[in-house]
C-alpha cells in the first residue's frame, strides 16, 4: 500500500490564533480584551495568516524533493516531435534539363496569418531530372541549427553545456541530432564518424541513455532534448577519472540539431505551397496532410511517469517495462501493450514478447474526439516501428525476442434509439451522445477514457446502456441497441478453412479480402486485402499429428485470381497478420495444397494448364510437374497431398475435361503419376480420408444438368492390389459436389442445390442425409438451396461437430450438422469481438433521439 506522507507542520490558522491567545493569557494577564475588535488581536490574526501560508509552502518540500529525486534518476520531459510531410515538387515553366532541390529547402504554409508561420525543411537533396514531371521528398516542421558552438571543452569530468535553442525536436530520422568534438584527423578513432566544418574536423559522439556500463574512453554524452542540456561523463571514484571520454580542454564542441516542431505542424493537404527561397520553374505542395507533430510533455505528466522509469531501470523485463520503453522510444507512439506470444499464438516460439504500438494522433486531427481510421493508419509508418524495435532490442533480457508491430483496428458503429425528456433539446442530446461514444470507443486516450479502449475488449450492448443511461443528462432510457461493422464475409464466399493449430480459428475468402475468426465465426476481422484480385483458395498448414507431416503452425497460403486471368500466390506465417508474395502464375490456379520437399515447405498448384510446385518463399520459382506425358499441359481441378499410416507420401489430382484421377505414391515427383480411373466423370472436389490404417481417396463429381440429382461422390481405398472406385450416391440430390471435408467418420459435402449433405461412413449401408429446407441455409426457391461452394469441419478447441459453409450470401455455421445460422452479419445485437492484440475504434454512429411524449403518442 502507499505509505502515508506526514505534514511537517499541520497547524492551521485557527490553531495558530488559539495558541497565541493561550500564550497571551499566560504571559500577559493584564491583556484582557482578546476580542476580534482589539488591535493586538488583529495583528495576531495577520501573522497567523502569514504563518499558515509559510507552513503550506513548508509542506510542499516533499514534492520538491520528489522532483529532485527524479532529476537524479535522469527522468526528463519528453521533447516535442516535428510533423513531417511528403512534398511534391513539380515543373511549372518550360522544360529544363535538370533542376536541383537542395537539402534545407524551406516551404511555408501559404496564407498563414501567424507572425511565425509553419515552415517545413527538406533534409535531403533531390533532383528533378530531365523529362520528369515531379519529384517527392520528405520535409519536417522545424528549424535546422547547423554546427552551433556550445562551448569549449574543459577536460574535466561532468562538464555541462546547453544549446542556444530548446527544446530539440525528435523526428523519424535516426540522425536528427549530432554532436561533434573538435578532433585532429590523426586523433580520431578508427572508423569513427567525422564531420568537417569551417576547415576543422569534428568527431561525432553518440548519445546514450546513461553512463552505466559504457566502456572507458567511449565518446558518449547525455542529452536532455527538452532543455537542450548536454552532459558529459562524470567521475565516480576518488581519483577523479571519468567513466567515459570527455572533451579535451580548449576543443570546440558543436551540435547539429533541429528545433521547433509541435502540433502546429499537422497542417492539411495542400497547405505547404510557399517556397521561402524560390526555385525557378518549380512549384511545391503536400498532397497528403502532415502528421506526427506533438507538443512538449507536460511537467505533471512527467512526474506521473517518473516512478515507472525508476521501476524499469531502462531494462525490459516485465510487460510494463516493454510498454513504457516502447512509448519512450518515439514521440510518435502514444501507447503500447506487451503480450507473451506463446499464450496467444500457436506459431510463437518460447521467449517471444509481442509489443503492439498505437500511434500518436494530435488533438487537432481528431476534433470532438472523432478519430478516422484512415488517420491512424496513415501515421503508422515503418520507420517509427523500426525505431521502437531497435530500442527494445537493446534493452531486452538475454534469451528474449521482441516483435514490435502496429496495432490492428476494427471500426464499429452504434445504432440505438434513445428516449429523452419532453423538454430536452433533441439535437443537443444527439450531439452529446455522439461525442461520448467517439470519446469512449477510441484507441487513443480521451478525457472520458484516459487509457483508451482496452486491447481485446469486446463492445457489448451493456456498455452502451451504461454509457448513456447513467452518464448522459436528459436520457430516460435506451433501447434497440445494434452494432454495425464495415467488413464481414457476407458476399460470395469462395473458400472456408479451419486452422489445425490455433484454437477455434477459421478463415474465409470473400471478394478481395481474407477474413479470420478467432471465436468460431462469432466475429470476423480482415487480415488480407488484395486490391483488384479475387480470393479463390485459402489453405492452412496441414495437421501434423500424422507421422511424416512437418508442423507449421500459423502458416497460410492464399490463391487469388488476378485481373488478367492469372493467379497470385501469397504466404503468411502468422495467421494472416502479414503476407508475402510467393509467385504469380500465368495460368489460373484452381486448387493448392501443402507438401514438404526435404523439409522445405512447398505448394502444389493445380492449374488450367498443368500441375506446378512452388517453394513457399518470396520469389519462389514455379516448377511444372509432368503428370501425363501424352498431354503435358492438361488442366487440373483439384490436388491433395497426404501421408498414409505407413508413412507413404502421396499426391492425387483430378483432371479437367472428365479425364479422371492421377495418383503418385512418390511424393508427387515429376513422372511418378499413374492414372487410377474415373475417366468420363466430371471430377471436382478431392479429399483424402485417413480412417485408421486405411487411406481413402474421395472425389466429388460435377453435374451439368440441373434437373438431375447428380452422381454424388466416388471413393477408393489406396495401397490395395488395385484402385477400385465405389460410387457413393445413395440419397444424393444436390447436383454438383463443390467441396468435401470430414467430421470424424462422417463425410460432409457442399452441393449445388441441396445445401450441405452428410454421410456416415461407419454405417452398414451409407446414405447421404439431406439438409432440411428449414435448416437455415439460404434458399433460392421452396425446395432448392443456394449453391454451397465451400465448407470446413472440425477445427480445434471449439464444439466437436462445428462446420462452417460458404455461400454466395456469406458464411453459415452449424454446431450439429442439422441447424445452420448466418454468422457474417454487418449489423448485430451480439457483442462485437476482437482478438487480443486488436482495438476497437468508432465509425460514424447512428443515434435516433426522440422525446418521451412522442413515444407515448401525446
Amino acid at each position: 500500500m502507499t505509505l502515508p506522507v506526514p505534514n511537517l507542520d499541520d497547524r492551521s490558522f485557527v490553531d495558530l490564533v488559539r495558541d497565541a491567545r493561550e500564550r497571551i493569557a499566560r504571559t500577559c494577564p493584564e491583556w484582557t480584551d482578546l476580542s476580534v475588535h482589539d488591535p493586538g488581536i488583529t495583528l495576531v490574526e495577520t501573522f497567523a495568516h502569514l504563518t499558515e501560508v509559510l507552513l503550506y509552502r513548508l509542506n510542499r518540500v516533499p514534492e520538491k524533493a520528489f522532483v529532485e529525486f527524479l532529476n537524479l534518476l535522469g527522468v526528463t520531459r519528453r521533447p516535442p516531435a516535428a510533423a513531417w510531410a511528403e512534398l511534391t515538387f513539380t515543373r511549372t515553366g518550360p522544360e529544363t534539363p535538370r533542376v536541383a532541390v537542395p537539402a534545407g529547402t524551406r516551404v511555408a504554409a501559404a496564407g498563414a496569418a501567424d507572425p511565425r508561420p509553419v515552415v517545413f525543411v527538406t533534409t535531403e537533396s533531390v533532383v528533378l531530372d530531365a523529362g520528369a514531371a515531379e519529384v517527392r521528398v520528405r520535409a519536417y516542421h522545424c528549424e535546422v541549427v547547423a554546427a552551433e558552438l556550445l562551448g569549449l571543452g574543459t577536460g574535466r569530468p561532468g562538464q555541462v553545456l546547453r544549446t542556444g535553442q530548446a527544446p530539440i525536436v525528435t523526428t523519424t530520422e535516426p540522425l536528427d541530432v549530432m554532436l561533434g568534438v573538435e578532433t585532429p584527423a590523426a586523433e580520431a578513432g578508427e572508423g569513427a564518424p567525422v564531420r568537417d566544418h569551417d576547415g576543422r574536423s569534428f568527431e561525432i559522439w553518440q548519445p546514450v541513455a546513461g553512463f552505466a556500463g559504457v566502456a572507458p574512453g567511449a565518446r558518449v554524452y547525455l542529452l536532455d532534448r527538452s532543455t537542450g542540456t548536454v552532459t558529459f561523463a562524470p567521475a565516480v571514484d576518488a581519483g577523479g577519472q571519468p567513466v567515459a571520454a570527455v572533451p579535451p580542454a580548449g576543443r570546440e564542441v558543436r551540435m547539429w540539431y533541429r528545433t521547433g516542431g509541435g502540433p502546429a505542424g499537422n497542417v492539411a493537404a495542400g497547405s505547404l505551397t510557399a517556397l521561402r527561397e524560390p526555385i525557378p520553374g518549380v512549384a511545391v505542395t503536400n498532397r497528403e496532410p502532415a502528421f506526427g507533430g506533438r507538443e512538449l510533455e507536460a511537467t505533471d505528466a512527467a512526474l506521473v511517469r517518473g516512478p515507472y522509469e525508476f521501476f524499469a531501470l531502462r531494462r525490459a523485463v516485465t510487460a510494463r517495462d516493454f510498454e513504457l520503453l516502447a512509448t519512450a522510444a518515439s514521440a510518435a507512439v502514444a501507447r503500447a501493450k506487451a503480450f507473451t506470444r506463446s499464450t496467444m499464438w500457436a506459431f510463437a516460439r518460447p521467449g517471444e514478447v509481442e509489443v503492439v504500438l498505437v500511434p500518436h494522433v494530435g488533438a487537432e486531427s481528431r476534433p470532438d474526439w472523432r478519430l478516422p481510421l484512415a488517420a491512424m493508419l496513415r501515421v503508422q509508418t515503418d520507420d517509427v516501428r523500426a525505431e521502437a524495435q531497435r530500442d527494445l532490442d537493446a534493452r531486452r533480457a538475454l534469451g528474449t525476442r521482441v516483435v514490435a508491430g502496429w496495432a490492428r483496428y476494427k471500426a464499429v458503429s452504434v445504432r440505438a434509439r434513445v428516449v429523452v425528456g419532453a423538454h430536452e433539446d433533441v439535437d443537443a442530446v444527439r450531439r452529446r451522445i455522439n461525442d461520448r461514444l467517439h470519446a469512449t470507443v477510441s484507441p487513443l486516450p480521451t478525457p472520458l477514457n484516459p487509457a483508451g479502449w482496452a486491447f481485446g475488449e469486446p463492445l457489448r450492448a451493456s456498455n452502451v446502456y451504461r454509457m448513456l443511461e447513467s452518464a448522459e443528462p436528459g436520457v430516460r432510457y435506451v433501447d434497440d441497441v445494434r452494432f454495425v461493422v464495415d467488413e464481414v464475409p457476407d458476399g460470395a464466399v469462395r473458400t472456408v478453412v479451419a486452422d489445425r493449430f490455433q484454437r477455434d480459428t477459421w478463415y474465409a475468402g470473400c471478394g478481395e479480402l481474407v477474413f479470420r475468426s478467432s471465436n468460431g465465426g462469432d466475429g470476423w476481422e480482415t487480415v488480407g486485402r488484395f486490391t483488384g484480385e479475387e480470393v479463390r483458395r485459402v489453405v492452412a498448414a496441414p495437421d501434423a499429428r500424422r507421422p511424416g507431416v512437418v508442423a507449421r503452425p500459423g502458416h497460410l497460403a492464399v490463391v487469388t485470381r488476378t485481373e488478367d486471368g492469372g493467379s497470385a500466390i501469397r504466404l503468411s506465417a502468422d495467421l494472416g497478420e502479414t503476407w508475402t508474395l510467393v509467385a504469380v502464375l500465368e495460368p489460373a490456379v484452381a486448387d493448392i495444397d501443402w507438401i514438404d520437399r526435404e523439409g522445405v515447405a512447398t505448394l502444389l498448384c493445380a492449374t488450367d494448364s498443368g500441375l506446378y510446385e512452388v517453394p513457399a518463399v518470396a520469389g519462389g520459382v514455379p516448377l511444372q510437374l509432368l503428370v501425363d506425358a501424352q498431354d503435358p499441359d492438361r488442366g487440373f481441378a483439384g490436388v491433395r497431398s497426404f501421408v498414409s499410416e505407413r508413412g507413404v507420401h502421396g499426391v492425387a489430382v483430378t483432371a479437367q475435361a472428365q479425364q479422371g484421377v492421377y495418383l503418385s505414391v512418390n511424393g508427387g515427383s515429376a513422372g511418378t503419376f499413374t492414372h487410377v480411373g474415373l475417366r468420363g466423370v466430371d471430377a471436382r472436389a478431392i479429399e483424402v480420408q485417413l480412417d485408421g490404417s486405411a487411406t481413402v481417396l474421395w472425389v466429388g463429381a460435377g453435374e451439368s444438368d440441373p434437373s438431375r440429382p447428380g452422381q454424388g461422390c466416388h471413393r477408393a481405398r489406396l495401397f490395395e492390389a488395385d484402385v477400385r472406385w465405389e460410387r457413393m450416391n445413395a440419397g444424393w440430390t444436390g447436383g454438383t459436389c463443390w467441396d468435401l471435408d470430414f467430421d470424424g467418420r462422417t463425410v460432409v459435402a457442399a452441393t449445388q442445390s441441396a445445401g450441405v449433405l452428410r454421410l456416415d461412413t461407419s454405417a452398414a449401408t451409407p446414405q447421404w442425409q439431406a439438409s432440411s429446407v428449414n435448416a437455415g441455409l439460404p434458399l433460392r426457391d421452396r425446395t432448392r438451396f443456394e449453391p454451397v461452394e465451400t465448407l470446413a469441419a472440425g477445427g480445434i478447441g471449439g464444439p466437436e461437430h462445428r462446420t462452417l459453409a460458404g455461400t454466395r450470401r456469406g458464411v453459415f455455421r452449424s454446431e450439429d450438422g442439422q441447424a445452420w445460422a448466418f454468422v457474417a452479419n454487418r449489423e448485430t445485437r451480439q457483442p462485437v469481438t476482437i482478438p487480443e492484440t486488436w482495438l476497437l475504434c468508432s465509425a460514424e454512429h447512428d443515434i435516433e433521439v426522440v422525446r418521451e411524449d412522442a413515444t407515448s403518442g401525446h
